[in-house]
């Protein structure tokens, strides 16, 4: 990752400089480099262990070793020392999670908003943390906050649509979903963890020109499709369902298909009214350079090869064939099923059942 490089020739020529460490140790913990946040952390502790910026970095390597009581001890400490440090309360928030101490990370949450306004990550938190306890009308409310201040990033669309559906607002979920391969499709040229940039990078390090990827989340294909099967539109599922598996192979019909749902998504999509009413800002959140879950996208010529969901989504395929006496397409399906070492069981299953009813579909023929 181009922003560890930085960081990392950062701290080879000033090993005492602790300024933005913080942000360092979080790109480290979302690369899960373990090695180089220990010694981080271990640096840190040497030059100056009262330093906010230290107590940071030692929660966070412990809360990559799972040690999740002694990572909120020491964001404790460092909001101690520093009550309005951002990154210390939203982090706390989501080892409390870990902890299944909901209360204390809406509190934790809430803290870092009030801190600064604009920071995604401690409204998406407060999402998670409400979606925990089953409260969908607020979850998805902190959701769509988060969503309006980072509306490029595929992770917040993908909270909304998963609420949601959860909700029973099915037609809503498939546009939330749509806007979060929009997001996917393309992404921002030269930006760390697809995000706008970051404190320590300067202002203007988000503004990159954004170039398409060629490439679809499975995932999310394949939630669109069930939902529109849920809904009883078989052929929309069969068109998201197709769209899914053809992201195993990717190359130029991959490519050209994400161009022509994102295109499709733009026009069709107006979810993004309901967002704008709770964006406070044009701009996202890049008050610090905590790493998202995703990285940037690959290019067009790279499929993703077989995966659960590219399975799920060809088990469907040969058994909506099966339901329309598409026999020849079934038995294709199927048989690659077969090889794929997912579904091989049910795969099998379905080759025996295809081949009895060809042989029936052909008896019968004979004795017309």
């Amino acid at each position: 990752m181009a922003a560890e490089q930085h960081f990392s020739r950062l701290l080879a020529l000033h090993p005492h400089r602790l300024d933005a460490l913080d942000h360092y140790s979080n790109i480290l913990y979302v690369l899960n480099m373990r090695p180089k946040l220990a010694f981080v952390a271990h640096l840190c502790s040497s030059v100056d262990k009262f330093r906010p910026e230290s107590c940071v970095v030692i929660g966070n390597y412990y809360s990559l070793l799972s040690m999740h009581e002694k990572a909120v001890q020491y964001f404790r400490r460092a909001l101690t020392l520093d009550r309005s440090c951002l990154s210390a309360w939203t982090l706390m928030g989501h080892e409390y999670v870990e902890l299944k101490n909901t209360h204390a990370a809406i509190e934790s949450y809430r803290r870092a908003v009030d801190v600064n306004r604009r920071d995604y990550r401690a409204w998406y938190g407060l999402g998670q943390t409400y979606e925990m306890l089953e409260m969908h009308t607020y979850s998805l409310w902190y959701y769509k906050k988060a969503a309006g201040l980072r509306p490029w990033d595929g992770k917040m669309w993908m909270a909304v649509g998963s609420c949601l559906q959860k909700m029973g607002r099915e037609r809503d979920g498939i546009k939330a979903f749509k806007r979060a391969l929009l997001a996917d499709a393309y992404y921002e040229v030269g930006s760390s963890f697809g995000s706008g940039g970051d404190a320590a990078a300067g202002a203007g390090a988000g503004a990159g020109a954004r170039g398409p990827t060629g490439h679809m989340d499975p995932e999310v294909l394949l939630q669109i499709a069930a939902m529109y099967d849920q809904l009883g539109e078989e052929e929309e599922a069969k068109a998201y369902m197709e769209l899914c598996v053809a992201q195993e192979d990717g190359g130029a019909a991959a490519a050209a298909a994400a161009a022509a749902a994102a295109a499709a998504t733009l026009a069709d999509t107006n979810l993004g009214d309901s967002v704008m009413i709770h964006n406070d800002s044009s701009t996202g959140s890049d008050d610090y350079a905590e790493g998202d879950d995703r990285a940037p996208g690959s290019s067009g010529g790279e499929g993703t090869g077989v995966t659960a969901a590219t399975s799920k989504a060809r088990m469907w395929l040969a058994k909506f064939a099966m339901r329309t006496a598409d026999y020849a397409s079934a038995s294709r399906l199927a048989m690659e099923l077969c090889q794929d070492g997912v579904e091989v069981e049910e795969a099998k299953a379905l080759v025996r059942e295809i081949r009895s009813r060809t042989e029936a579909a052909g008896t019968h023929g004979s004795d017309g």
